[in-house]
């Protein structure tokens, strides 16, 4: 299967893709959908440390057994959870995976999460900014670390020692 993002606004793009239709034989399934751009690797980066595993410190902290990909589960679950009616008019839910969403929804999905850890459990999640330039001070040398550690940017956007 052959998957392309063609700018139908670049003249050039849109001649190419024209004339790659014409030079097609035999049948094929061809399906046109808008580009919406989709939650960014940096996304991630940022979420699964910072609101993830911080949650999962913490409730680890509180005696339960979660692990990290419960609590992103559990995440979902409370802010992507949407229902739908069946044809015998039974509400079901389900939950939106986060690949599915766009930058900007999933955007909205760190706020409401940051903002939810923040006021039930007080887990301070850095700004985006302040994680990614910790990050970048870690990888560049800037940070020390000890013989045989790893250092973490913490959710307050510190290092910490991971033994």
């Amino acid at each position: 299967m052959t998957e392309r993002i063609i700018d139908m606004n670049n003249p050039r793009q849109r001649v190419t893709f024209i004339n790659l239709l014409r030079e097609l034989r035999g049948s094929y399934r061809i399906t046109i959908v808008k580009h919406r751009p989709r939650r960014s690797d940096r996304q991630l980066r940022y979420y699964w440390p910072c609101f993830v595993h911080e949650f999962g410190k913490y409730l680890r902290g509180q005696g339960e057994a979660y692990t990290d990909d419960q609590c992103h589960e559990m995440l979902k679950h409370k802010f992507l959870r949407q229902t739908f009616i069946d044809p015998h008019g039974e509400a079901c839910d389900y939950t939106r995976s986060t690949s599915d969403l766009t930058t900007t929804e999933f955007n909205e999905y760190l706020d409401a999460c940051a903002a939810w850890l923040s006021d039930v459990f007080g887990i301070v999640v850095p700004e985006p900014s302040e994680y990614h330039e910790a990050v970048a001070a870690r990888g560049s040398g800037r940070v020390e670390r000890g013989a045989g550690q790893h250092e973490q940017p913490t959710a307050a956007g510190a290092t910490a020692t991971d033994r």
